[in-house]
C-alpha cells in the first residue's frame, strides 16, 4: 500500500523514466570491451564470498557505489557483493524483469566482468569502462573517473574488509547507486520514489539470497538461517513533516516490524544530519508576547528555487486556515509590500493555490496550502516557493534577494513550525543553490565560552536547534545517527558534552541522534579517513554520513552474533554498554582498517 502510494504520488516521474531508458537499451560502441556485453548469471555469491555459518547482510543506498572494490572482494577474489542496482547505468540487453530503468549486476556477473575476456583480470576501471561508467563523452559517466566519492566512502565503511579478513564473509552487500540527477537536486524532490524503489529491490535480492545461502548451507548439513539486514541510507534533507508520517519513514516502520518470514531483523541506519548550525528551523507563535515573527534571508547568486514549509499542530477538520503577513524586501526604488494569506479554512485533504505577483504581474513567490489527513484530524503546511535570485539566461523572473519577513497572524493554528528546505550543493556537482536560512536578532549561536550551543534553552528564541534532524528520519524504529569526534574528553568542567560534534542535527528531545560514532578525529582535524573510489586511494569525509555506516558496521557485526538486538531500545543500550563508554552515553568508536 505505500509502495503504491508512493508510484501514485510519481507517477508523473515514472513515466519519464521509462522511456527515457529504453532509448539506452544498447551498450555505446565503446562499453562493452569488444562487444561482449554482460554474461547473464542468477548466482549472487561464488567461492569464499558465501557467508560460513553467521551473516547478516549490509545494505547501502547511496551514489556512485564502487562494486568492483578490493575492499568489496573476498580471499579468493570473488565480489562480496551480492547484487548492485545502478539506477542510473546503461540498461542491459536482456535486463531483469523487475528493474525498470538502470542495470541490475550480481555477484557472479561481477566475476565474470572481473575476469575479462583475453585471459587476463581486468583491473577495476576496466570494469567500470567495460560497462559504460567511465565514459569522458558522457555526463552522466563521469564519476567513476574520480578519486573519490560519498558512496565509495560510505559502501566501504559499512561492509567493506580487507580480502583477507574471513568477518567479510558474513556481511554480503546488496548496493543501489543513485542517479546524478537525484543527487544534485539537494531539495529531494524526487527522492521518496528512488529511496522507496531502492528498498523494495534491497528486501527482494535479500530474501532471494537468503535461499541461496540456505542452499549452500543445506550442502554442508547445517540448518537454515535467517539472514537479518541492516539498510544504511546517508541522505537527507531538512523539511518535512517530521512526525513519522512520510511514505519513507512508514515503509521503514514497517519493515522493521514485520520482516518477511525468510528474513531475521530488518534495521534502516539514517544520518541524523549536520545542519544544527544552519538556521533553518524555528517555534512562530501568534500573539503580541510571543515569537511570531520571523526572517527568511534569500541569498543573491542563488539559481535554483527556495522553499519554505509551515507546519500547523494536528487539528479537526474546519479549524482555521494558517493565516501569514509576508513583507518582501524593499529598496529605494521598490518599497518593500505586505500581504496577508486568506486561504479557506481546509475541511478535508486537498490544497490550495495562491501567488505574489510584481507589478507586471510575473510571479514572485507561491504559497500553496495543504492539508494532510491524520485520522479524522488534519495536518496544514503552507509552503513558499520563490524564483531563483540569479540566472545565466535572460527573460526568467528572479526573486529579490534579502530578508522576507514572516509573520503569524492571530486566528489561526498557533504554534507553527517553521522549517527552510535543503537547497545547498553537494561537493563534486556544478554549483546552482545557494542555502537559505532564517534571522531572528535575540538568537544566540554561541555560548559565553565561544561554543556552539548543543541543546536549546529552557527559554528558546524562535530559531531552534532540537529538531534539526534529517527530515526522513522520524520513524518509530529508524536509528538516528549522530557524531563526534574520536579525540576529546567526554565532559568538560562547565558541563556540556563537548565530544559530541557541534553540527550534528537533534532529535526533538535535543538528543545527537540515538547513539553515535566518529565525524570527525578532533575539533582541528575535521573529518576521518575513509576508502577512495579505487584501489588503495582514501578520502576524509566529514559529518554524520560518515557516522551511520560506522554504526552501521557495528550493528551488522552484532546482528550476526548469536544475541542479535531487534529494538531501537536494546541498539541503545548495546552501545552504552560498550567498552569504555562513560556512564549514559551511546556512542561507538570501532577500529577500521583504514584508521590513522
Amino acid at each position: 500500500m505505500i509502495m503504491n502510494a508512493t508510484i501514485a504520488e510519481y507517477s508523473d516521474l515514472l513515466e519519464a523514466l521509462l522511456p527515457a531508458y529504453d532509448k539506452l537499451s544498447l551498450f555505446p560502441p565503446s562499453a562493452a570491451g569488444g562487444g561482449e556485453g554482460i554474461i547473464r548469471s542468477d548466482v549472487f555469491l561464488q567461492g569464499d564470498a558465501l557467508p560460513e555459518d553467521e551473516v547478516a547482510i549490509v545494505a547501502v543506498i547511496d551514489h556512485v557505489v564502487p562494486f568492483a572494490h578490493h575492499l568489496l572482494t573476498a580471499a579468493d577474489g570473488h565480489s562480496r557483493v551480492a547484487s548492485i542496482w545502478l539506477q542510473d547505468g546503461v540498461a542491459d540487453l536482456s535486463p531483469r524483469p523487475d528493474i525498470a530503468f538502470g542495470l541490475e549486476l550480481r555477484g557472479s556477473e561481477i566475476d565474470l566482468l572481473r575476469q575479462g575476456g583475453n585471459g587476463h583480470p581486468r583491473s577495476e576501471e576496466e570494469i567500470y569502462r567495460a560497462i559504460g561508467l567511465m565514459e569522458p563523452g558522457r555526463r552522466d559517466a563521469r564519476w567513476m573517473m574520480r578519486a573519490s566519492s560519498h558512496g565509495a566512502a560510505v559502501a566501504c565503511t559499512a561492509a567493506g574488509f580487507l580480502p583477507d579478513d574471513r568477518a567479510g564473509r558474513a556481511h554480503p552487500l546488496i548496493a543501489v547507486g543513485l542517479p546524478d540527477w537525484a543527487l544534485a537536486d539537494t531539495s529531494g524532490a524526487v527522492m521518496p520514489l528512488l529511496l522507496q524503489a531502492s528498498v523494495v529491490f534491497i528486501i527482494s535480492r535479500a530474501r532471494m539470497l537468503a535461499a541461496e545461502i540456505n542452499a549452500d548451507r543445506a550442502q554442508r548439513g547445517k540448518p537454515p538461517v535467517r539472514p537479518p539486514i541492516v539498510v544504511n541510507i546517508s541522505l537527507g534533507i531538512t523539511a518535512g513533516p517530521r512526525d513519522g508520517t512520510s511514505l519513507i519513514e512508514r515503509m521503514h516502520d514497517v519493515i522493521s516490524a514485520q520482516p518477511p518470514s525468510d528474513l531475521g531483523q530488518v534495521h534502516f541506519v539514517l544520518a541524523s544530519g549536520n545542519t544544527r548550525q544552519r538556521r533553518q528551523n524555528a517555534v512562530l507563535k501568534a500573539g503580541a508576547d510571543a515569537p511570531g515573527e520571523i526572517g527568511w534571508n534569500l541569498p543573491p547568486d542563488d539559481r535554483t528555487i527556495s522553499e519554505l514549509q509551515i507546519w500547523a499542530p494536528v487539528l479537526p477538520a474546519g479549524a482555521p486556515a494558517i493565516r501569514l503577513r509576508l513583507t518582501l524586501p524593499g529598496a529605494a526604488s521598490a518599497p518593500a509590500r505586505s500581504i496577508e494569506t486568506a486561504f479557506d479554512d481546509p475541511v478535508g485533504a486537498g490544497a490550495q493555490i495562491a501567488m505574489i505577483l510584481d507589478d507586471q504581474e510575473r510571479e514572485l513567490a507561491r504559497l500553496v496550502l495543504q492539508a494532510f489527513a491524520r485520522g479524522d484530524r488534519l495536518r496544514q503546511c503552507l509552503t513558499m516557493i520563490v524564483p531563483p535570485t540569479a540566472s545565466d539566461k535572460p527573460g526568467p523572473v528572479l526573486s529579490p534577494p534579502g530578508t522576507w519577513q514572516i509573520e503569524l497572524l492571530p486566528g489561526g493554528p498557533s504554534p507553527c513550525d517553521v522549517v527552510v528546505q535543503r537547497d545547498d550543493r553537494l561537493f563534486g556537482f556544478p554549483r546552482a543553490g545557494r542555502q537559505s536560512w532564517l534571522v531572528d536578532p535575540t538568537y544566540v549561536e554561541r555560548d559565553a565560552h565561544g561554543h556552539w550551543q548543543a541543546a536549546d534553552p529552557a527559554d528558546p528564541s524562535a530559531i531552534r536547534r532540537n529538531g534539526t534532524a534529517n527530515a526522513y528520519a522520524w520513524g518509530e524504529r529508524q536509528l538516528r545517527v549522530g557524531a563526534h569526534y574520536r579525540i576529546g574528553p567526554w565532559h568538560a568542567d562547565d558541563g556540556p558534552t563537548r565530544r559530541l560534534s557541534s553540527y550534528a542535527g537533534l532529535l526533538a528531545n535535543g538528543d545527537c541522534g540515538d547513539l553515535t560514532a566518529a565525524g570527525d578525529r578532533c575539533v582541528a582535524l575535521p573529518g576521518v579517513p575513509a576508502p577512495g573510489l579505487r584501489g588503495r586511494a582514501t578520502q576524509i569525509v566529514s559529518g554524520t554520513s560518515i557516522a551511520a555506516p560506522r554504526i552501521t558496521r557495528w550493528l551488522a557485526a552484532r546482528m550476526a552474533g548469536s544475541t542479535p538486538p531487534m529494538t531501537r531500545s536494546q541498539i541503545v543500550t548495546a552501545a552504552k554498554n560498550g567498552p569504555g563508554n562513560p556512564a549514559g552515553v551511546p556512542f561507538v568508536d570501532i577500529p577500521m582498517p583504514w584508521d590513522r
